[in-house]
This record gives C-alpha cells, sequence and structure tokens, in this order.
C-alpha cells in the first residue's frame, strides 16, 4: 500500500534533457499535498537501447526503442513510475503499462540551427543537414531536395557540438529541448509547423505507471493536463491506427483552439507529403485520431505505411589521409551514400638538411609521385618555377593548390610517369629531384638510372601504419553497417588485413564489398573474404570517381 511507501523510485533516461523532464516532474509532484512531507524520490536511470547503440537509424521497425528497457524495470516493480518524452512511447503501449499523466506541453515545433544566419527557406543548395527522424528527412526532401541530409544521432550537446565543428552546416531538432535545458544558439530558425508538422507527442512530457497500481495512478494523474492529454491521445490514436511511432515518416500535430481540437497530419506518398487536416468540437476528440486515420487509409490504401519505400543507405570507409579523403569527398554528390574517414597510415613528415633544400631549389625539375610529398614540400618551393613531373590527379590538383603552374602529369600509374619524364627530359645532364617518402612501390630513381636519366631522392615522409581502429568504425563492422571498404594503396590495403585479424573481424567481411584503385591491390584485398570485388579502370581520381558513379546507378 502507498502509506507504507517511503520512497518512489522514478525510472529515466540519463541524458541530461531526460533527467531535467524527470525533476520537472518530481517538482510537480512535491507541491502536492498527498505527497509533501511524506515521500521522497530516488532517480533511476536507465541506458535504453537507443542510448547505447548509436548506430541505428530510427526508422520504423525500432519501437521501443527508448523505452522498453525503463518498462521492464517498472513492470519488475524495480521502479514505481517513469518519466518519457512523450513522442518516444509506442502509440501501442503494453497491456500492463498506462500513460498515468501528461505535463502541459512546450513548443512542439522543430527549429534549425546552423552555421551562418540562414532560414530554411535561404539555405544554400547541397548544404548539409544532420538529423536522424525519419519523419524529418521526408519533409526536408519533399520541400528541399536539393538539400543534403546526413545521419545524425546522439543527445542534444553532442548535436549542437557537430554542428559548433563543422561536422554538419545545419541541425534541426525540438524546440521543446533546447528550452527545457536552456539552450540557445546564434543562427537558429523556428521552422514553420504547417510545413514541419511535429511528432505525434513531441514536446510533451508523459509519467507511466504500472497499470494494476491504482494507488500511484491515482496519485500521478493529479499532476496532468487535460489539454494536452487530449492533444497527444488524439495524435496517438491516429498513429495507433495506422500503425505508425515517432520512428516512422509520419507528422500528426493537435491543438485545442477555444472549443474545437485542429488536427493536422502529414504522410509520404508517391506524389510527395500528403497533408490532411481535421477538426472536431471538443468534447469529440477521441474519435478524431480513428477517423482521420480511416479517411487516410481510404486514400492511400490500407496498410500505406507499409508500401513507402525510402532508398538504402550506402557507406563507403575511405582509407587514405583525411585531407585527401576529403578532397575525394568534394567531387561526390551522391544522395544515399555516405563516407566515412579512417586512415590506414599516419603521415609522418621528415626535416630536410640544408643541403637537401639547397639541391630542391637548384633543380632543373621535380618529380613527384603522391600528393602527399608535394603538400610537406611546399615551403620549400616558394620560388620554384622550372618543370614539375608528377602522376595521378590527386598529386596534380595539389601541385596546383600550392600555386606549383609549371606541371606536366601523367594519368595512370608510375611507369606511365617513367614514360613521361623519358619522353620530355632530352638532356640527360639535367639536375632531378624527386622529392618522395621513405618507402615507395618502384625504385624511380633506379630505372630512371637505367635510362641514363639520373634522380636525386630526397625522403620527405614516411607513412606508418596505425595500431588501431577507432571503436565507431568498429562497431559498424560489426552490425554490418559498413557496405565498401576502399583501397588507394597496397600499404592501405594490407594494414587493413593486419587490423582485421587483430580485431579479429574477418567474418564480418563478408557483407562488405571492396573497392581497389588497381589490380594489384586487389590481389592484397582478396586475402580477405569480401563479398564482391571492384577495380577502377585506371589508378587516377577521375576513373575511381566513374566508378563510383556506375554504384550509385546499379545499386
Amino acid at each position: 500500500m502507498l502509506n507504507t511507501i517511503t520512497q518512489l523510485k522514478i525510472g529515466t533516461r540519463s541524458s541530461k534533457l531526460a533527467l531535467k523532464q524527470t525533476k520537472i516532474v518530481i517538482k510537480k509532484l512535491e507541491n502536492l499535498p498527498q505527497i509533501r512531507k511524506k515521500f521522497s524520490f530516488k532517480i533511476i536511470k536507465v541506458k535504453t537501447k537507443g542510448d547505447i547503440d548509436k548506430s541505428k537509424i530510427l526508422h520504423s521497425g525500432y519501437k521501443g526503442f527508448f523505452t522498453k528497457k525503463i518498462d521492464d524495470l517498472l513492470l519488475k516493480k524495480k521502479i514505481d513510475l517513469a518519466v518519457h518524452s512523450a513522442k518516444d512511447i509506442p502509440s501501442k503501449i503494453g497491456n500492463n503499462i498506462s500513460i498515468a499523466a501528461f505535463l502541459k506541453r512546450e513548443d512542439p515545433r522543430d527549429i534549425l540551427l546552423t552555421n551562418k544566419n540562414y532560414t530554411f527557406d535561404t539555405l544554400p543548395q547541397n548544404l548539409t543537414i544532420g538529423t536522424s527522424s525519419i519523419r524529418r528527412k521526408t519533409q526536408i526532401h519533399n520541400i528541399r531536395p536539393d538539400l543534403k541530409i546526413e545521419y545524425m544521432r546522439g543527445n542534444v550537446e553532442t548535436r549542437i557540438r557537430k554542428l559548433k565543428t563543422n561536422k554538419y552546416d545545419a541541425i534541426i531538432l525540438a524546440l521543446a529541448g533546447l528550452k527545457r535545458l536552456g539552450l540557445s544558439y546564434k543562427n537558429k530558425n523556428v521552422l514553420n509547423i504547417s510545413k514541419f508538422i511535429p511528432s505525434g507527442g513531441q514536446g510533451a512530457i508523459a509519467v507511466t505507471v504500472r497499470k494494476k497500481d491504482s494507488v500511484i495512478n491515482k496519485l500521478i494523474k493529479n499532476i496532468n493536463n487535460n489539454k494536452t492529454e487530449t492533444e497527444v491521445k488524439t495524435e496517438r490514436k491516429f498513429l495507433e491506427k495506422i500503425n505508425a511511432d515517432c520512428d516512422s515518416p509520419v507528422g500528426a500535430y493537435a491543438k485545442i483552439i477555444n472549443n474545437y481540437v485542429c488536427f493536422s497530419v502529414t504522410v509520404p506518398s508517391k506524389n510527395g507529403m500528403f497533408v490532411y487536416k481535421s477538426r472536431t468540437k471538443f468534447n469529440k476528440s477521441e474519435i478524431l485520431g480513428v477517423r482521420v486515420a480511416n479517411i487516410l487509409k481510404k486514400k492511400l490504401g490500407k496498410n500505406f505505411l507499409k508500401k513507402i519505400k525510402f532508398p538504402k543507405k550506402l557507406t563507403f570507409l575511405l582509407t587514405r589521409s583525411i585531407k585527401q579523403s576529403n578532397e575525394l569527398k568534394k567531387n561526390i554528390n551522391l544522395k544515399n551514400f555516405n563516407f566515412l574517414n579512417c586512415p590506414m597510415l599516419k603521415i609522418k613528415p621528415i626535416k630536410l638538411t640544408k643541403n637537401q633544400i639547397k639541391e630542391i631549389k637548384v633543380a632543373d625539375a621535380i618529380i613527384f609521385s603522391s600528393a602527399n610529398a608535394v603538400n610537406i614540400s611546399r615551403n620549400y618551393l616558394n620560388s620554384f618555377s622550372n618543370k614539375v613531373f608528377c602522376v595521378g590527379d590527386d598529386t596534380k590538383v595539389a601541385c596546383l593548390k600550392n600555386n606549383i603552374k609549371n606541371v606536366s602529369s601523367s594519368d595512370g600509374n608510375i611507369n606511365d610517369l617513367i614514360n613521361l619524364i623519358t619522353k620530355k627530359i632530352k638532356d640527360r645532364s639535367k639536375k632531378l629531384v624527386y622529392i618522395s617518402a621513405k618507402q615507395t612501390a618502384v625504385n624511380l630513381p633506379l630505372i630512371l638510372k637505367s635510362k641514363k636519366i639520373y634522380v636525386k631522392k630526397i625522403v620527405i615522409y614516411e607513412s606508418k601504419k596505425i595500431k588501431t581502429i577507432q571503436k565507431p568504425i568498429l562497431d559498424l563492422i560489426r552490425l554490418n553497417k559498413l557496405n565498401f571498404v576502399t583501397f588507394f594503396s597496397k600499404k592501405t590495403a594490407i594494414t587493413f588485413n593486419q587490423l582485421i585479424l587483430k580485431y579479429k573481424l574477418q567474418r564480418y567481411l563478408m557483407n562488405m564489398e571492396c573497392i581497389s584503385l588497381s589490380n594489384s591491390i586487389e590481389q592484397i584485398a582478396k586475402k580477405n573474404n569480401f563479398k564482391k570485388y571492384y577495380v577502377s579502370s585506371n589508378p587516377d581520381r577521375k576513373s575511381f570517381l566513374k566508378l563510383i558513379n556506375f554504384l550509385h546507378k546499379t545499386i
């Protein structure tokens, strides 16, 4: 019985927002005469599946992602009640659990945060917006299909931090969360609720209890807000009847205006977003959600949500340096393709001697076979205007970006570079300097020596194999969330193989496909049992991009 209870245990997620919402509930309860000086409260922090597994994209099929573990504790009587964001509670709640109270609703609208002062309508084309909400994704795509939408999970503070560090150009959040945490952002734009209809229950706090615990149930009902209850129950009834939840691409928003409940919904359809609005008198609100659900079923088909097909998100792992990977990604603007950086090599510059610097400055021609060598040696090339030979798109781009203009570039591999030098250098007395890594796949000076062309090799960096793979990447491999791995050199492929053995990940590669820049790299990659193999037609950026575009069209 209640009079034997001295402490009420409240279950909640462990995020700052969840704890803040729980403290709001506690404050409401403490103001009740039935509670005051009779009971204390203990907050039980729970890490739900949604808190632990940040890799999951929230789409239909993850019902109870943020609530099930808390529900289990409630049913086992480990806690006496639970506090949730109303939108996280599945529309079909367990038979032994009931929602005892809804607190007064905070602002239910979405808000856009940007690194520059944009409104949603003025966002530049191809700008990247971060969100994990499938509802927000479909709404954004319907209004602005030119924008890039990228997967984003994490609590409110984490998302804002990712925005501040330019991982995204903009993010969309629930305004209620910002308000409750007392957070703000310089560049913000509250989104029009008629265009961005929120998830059912957004902005409301819900308290759940065991259905049979009539005493606790009765007690909690004292903090219920009737207006919010009517609005949210209308939304939830609609979601229940179409078998949808917060993880569905559905917007549902009810608002009491005067003596009417005004209800707006939005769902994806073949012709874009389908919006439907209706209203009823306050005393008939119970049937409004059901009525609108039936209308949509009649218009769109009985099981219309099941027929919605979402494009498969494919993730590529880029194993070259972050700088090179980012340069590559700038040239790739494909929907449903996600590119992650995981460098297999760490580049360590080597300081040159005075004699080496002098040899570079007086050289008649300089040879580069990697973009890394160009970028590291740029400080030694300020006044260099003589001939520069290089191989590959990346190396050529690096030369041009570092204001090296007198460049002759060969497509293909190192052998094509050798043929180019042999053709261009007629005077064998010319002083040639090869600026390179400590270890190279081909001994270029030795080959050119056989052709009576003498080259001085100057080592400007060495590439060290990484010894660990970051945990987020490991998690994605183990969860079969990586679709492709790309290799741009033999050394990166070798390093990857070694790390796969270290972490015992061989079995996970059977679900992944491999892209190699050349046949020789592919042979190393084939030591792992990938699902499928692709090889670029030529070992250059242009051919690689062509292959990516081909995959985009065929997958």
